[in-house]
C-alpha cells in the first residue's frame, strides 16, 4: 500500500521547487536582486505627511505634505525643512533640536511625520508640552505650520 502526501504537502513542495528553479534560473541568467532601499530614479528623495495635533482635540489638526528633491508640497517653508531632513538622513529624530525660549504653558501637542526616505518608510512620534516645544525639538522648521 502506497501513502499519498495530503494536498497542503504537495503543494508545499511544489513551491519550493518552483522557487528553487527561478533562483536558479536567475542565476543563469546574471539577475541581481534589485534594491528594495533605492528609491525610483524618477521619484523624489523623500515624502511626509506632517500633522500637529492638541492631545485635548480642542483645535483641528494641523497637516502638511512635504516632498524633498525637488523641495515642494504644502509645508511653508519647504526648502529649509527639506535641508534638515537632508542632513539628519530622512529621520526627524536626528534633526537637531533649535535653541531658544518657549513659555511653560503646558498643552500638550502630538506631532507626527509619515512618509519615506530614500525608498524607506518612517514614522515619527512624539507629544511635547506645547506647540514652541514640539518645533523647537523638531529644529525650528518641521513643524512650523
Amino acid at each position: 500500500m502506497r501513502i499519498r502526501p495530503s494536498a497542503h504537502v504537495r503543494a508545499r513542495r511544489l513551491a519550493a521547487a518552483s522557487a528553487a528553479g527561478l533562483a536558479g534560473l536567475a542565476v543563469l541568467l546574471g539577475a541581481a536582486p534589485a534594491s528594495a532601499g533605492a528609491p525610483a530614479a524618477d521619484g523624489p528623495t523623500g515624502s511626509y505627511l506632517l500633522e500637529v495635533a492638541r492631545e485635548d482635540g480642542s483645535a483641528p489638526t494641523r497637516t502638511a505634505t512635504l516632498t524633498c528633491g525637488p523641495d515642494g508640497g504644502t509645508h511653508p517653508r519647504a526648502v529649509a525643512a527639506c535641508d534638515r531632513l537632508r542632513r539628519a538622513g530622512g529621520r526627524v529624530e536626528d534633526v537637531p533640536e533649535r535653541p531658544g525660549a518657549c513659555t511653560l504653558e503646558y498643552a500638550p501637542v502630538r506631532v507626527t511625520a509619515t512618509g519615506t526616505w530614500q525608498g524607506r518608510r518612517y514614522r515619527y512620534a512624539e507629544t511635547h508640552p506645547n506647540r514652541c516645544a514640539a518645533i523647537r525639538a523638531t529644529g525650528g522648521v518641521l513643524f512650523a505650520f
